[in-house]
């Protein structure tokens, strides 16, 4: 069978990239596209002026309130360069379900585009309650008197994403929720920046702030880079960046699921610090830099349970490590600098783990993707409403521009869908929506798909949703099996497939990596089918959240599968996980709060001949 990756449904995939072989491209290498010509502009628009002296609290606020409304006309509003003084705090709220909902603030370039405080001491400047929505590429100078660049809200919402912003010179970056009112989930934050935050960077602070994702981002001279000791609620870090912290790049008090994996830190007092609480909290600390802290590097005050594998250390601090002994605690792979490293319980499990001279491991400072580049690529402008030909003939066309990833974008509305679009081999397009309200929904008959892309291909699709209805394939990428070829999904959100909602079948060689990737009711959420041969591709889901699915994962004939910093909750369904013949799964940090029913247990194994690991869930 020829492999396929199937996908049923797709709201607000920020972007997919399918690589052929020998075109290696990695999340954050990427490339902004914009502005389109749909898209209200806070000058031409709204009379900002952007000179850093005149006053454009106004200006702002009037975009703003245009953006609240349930009958806005437009969803992107694009912030040229200039400095904009504002001198009241800018709101955008919402009271309804559909007020301040799918919409997008983009900044020109966040070196050259600033909101600067000239306001109150202790205020705050962008008070924020979007939800399904995004905020990028600007920079919030609080200019050493605001408290707060973004207080995040008051009522619940979820699916947001904060990129390339930098933050500079407040109390806090980036608040994420209120104790006395309702969480900040499912939040993504990704190239960021935040130099001299002198509480915290990001503070997450309601015990329904879950599953923050903090990617590639740079935390310098603050208090604590992240942290959720002014609250509660979760996160997991990933590949970023910590510089003289003062007090913590990461600190936790309330407990939950946590992980850590590939940041490096350098001068900073600690690098994680658990405050002493008697709850247990999974936490995984994996394949970090710790370099010259200024006391021991890691300190776990909790009950854990703790996985510390593949850390460098880099600090004559004795020990390296210290866990509440009453705490589980593994520690693998490890290598420290210190004759006594670790102070924990008597029986903890350490494999693996080596100790070297101090000048023999290297300091090696991470090159962290910057904000990606305007290349003013040809654009196609679609009509909202455009028909499935009208679609197609603009595929056709940008073919005959090859090699130059040309764009076609689709301005925010619904797209009726009636007969398969297809993105044909070789084809580098770039199919650019609005966000979450340009929807491509299919309208024709059953059996059919939506779209179809052929590899080898190098085509990009972002910030839009497919809907195959409930009736046919949303996306298949067939033909996509080459060696060394990749498919990257980044906050994908499947929902409601009446079998599956996102099914890789028979692949044998290429890379599926999904970064924030989100699947709900459906039958199966995702689907592995392997070869049975001696090589397998890999399918890895880095992080995410998942509900009401009646099985999340179903692994089968050879399948591999990694899910890693995954959050699960059904009222409803009883089973998490099914594993059949041959193949491997491996559950990473995750949390599974499933429906009891008698006879039914979460995990199945089906004559199961292959490997299965849970760590940390």
């Amino acid at each position: 069978m020829k492999a396929i990756l199937t996908v049923i449904s797709l709201i607000f995939a920020s972007i997919i990239i399918i690589t052929s072989e020998g075109q290696a491209m990695t999340m954050g290498r990427d490339e902004f596209v914009g502005p389109f010509s749909n898209w209200a502009d806070l000058r031409r628009d709204y009379g900002a002026i952007g000179d850093g002296k005149a006053d454009d609290t106004q200006a702002i606020q009037s975009a703003l309130d245009d953006l609240r409304k349930e009958d806005r006309k437009k969803f992107v509003l694009y912030i040229p360069m200039g400095d904009y003084r504002i001198t009241k705090t800018l709101v955008l709220l919402r009271e309804t379900h559909n007020e301040s909902k799918d919409i997008s603030i983009v900044g020109e370039d966040p070196a050259r585009t600033a909101i600067i405080w000239d306001g109150e001491a202790g205020g705050i400047m962008f008070d924020y309650g979007a939800w399904y929505s995004k905020v990028s590429r600007l920079t919030f100078d609080g200019k050493g008197k605001a408290k707060t660049a973004i207080v995040h809200g008051k009522r619940f919402v979820t699916y947001n994403e904060f990129s390339d912003i930098v933050i500079k010179d407040v109390e806090f970056g980036i608040e994420g929720g209120i104790m006395s009112e309702q969480g900040i989930a499912e939040t993504a934050v990704l190239r960021c920046k935040f130099v001299r935050c002198s509480k915290a960077g990001i503070s997450i602070q309601n015990f329904n702030s879950l599953d923050w994702f903090i990617w590639y981002s740079i935390f310098e001279r603050c208090g604590v880079g992240i942290t959720n000791i002014y609250g509660a609620g979760n996160f997991h870090v990933y590949e970023s960046f910590f510089i003289n912290s003062t007090d913590s790049d990461i600190s936790i008090g309330n407990t939950g699921y946590f992980s850590f994996r590939n940041n490096t830190t350098i001068g900073s007092k600690m690098f994680f610090f658990a405050q002493n609480i008697t709850a247990s909290s999974n936490i995984t600390i994996q394949g970090n830099m710790i370099i010259e802290t200024k006391e021991t590097p890691i300190q776990v005050g909790n009950h854990g349970p703790v996985l510390l594998f593949d850390n460098n250390f880099k600090s004559r601090i004795s020990p390296q490590v210290k866990v509440n002994p009453v705490a589980g605690f593994i520690s693998v792979g490890n290598t420290f600098t210190v004759k006594e490293p670790i102070e924990a319980k008597k029986d903890f499990i350490s494999i693996d783990d080596k100790i070297v001279d101090y000048d023999t491991v290297q300091v090696k400072i991470p090159d962290l993707p910057s904000a990606p580049s305007n290349y003013n690529r040809h654009i196609i402008d679609l009509p909202v409403g455009s028909s499935s030909n009208a679609i197609q003939q603009a595929i056709n066309d940008a073919m005959k521009r090859k090699g130059q990833r040309p764009v076609i974008h689709f301005p925010a509305g619904e797209y009726a869908i009636d007969k398969t679009i297809i993105i044909p081999q070789g084809s580098d397009v770039q199919l650019i929506g609005d966000g979450v309200r340009t929807l491509l929904r299919w309208s024709g008959k059953e059996g059919d798909t939506l779209l179809k892309i052929i590899g080898q291909s190098h085509a990009v699709i972002r910030d839009l949703s497919i809907s195959g209805s409930g009736v046919v394939d949303g996306l298949v990428i067939e033909g996509c099996d080459q060696p060394n070829a990749k498919i990257f999904i980044e906050r994908g959100n499947v929902s409601s497939a009446k079998q599956v909602g996102i099914l890789a079948e028979k692949i044998a060689n290429i890379d599926i990596s999904l970064h924030d990737f989100n699947h709900s009711d459906c039958d199966v959420g995702v689907k592995v089918i392997g070869t049975n041969a001696k090589t397998e591709g890999r399918f890895v889901i880095f992080s995410g959240a998942s509900s009401n699915n009646r099985i999340s994962y179903d692994v089968t004939d050879g399948g591999k599968l990694l899910a890693r910093d995954i959050w699960y909750e059904s009222g409803q369904f009883p089973q998490f996980i099914s594993l059949t013949g041959k193949g491997t799964f491996t559950l990473h940090g995750a949390i599974a709060a499933v429906a009891s029913k008698e006879g039914i247990m979460p995990i199945e194994l089906d004559n199961f001949d292959g490997n299965f690991s849970l760590l940390t869930t």
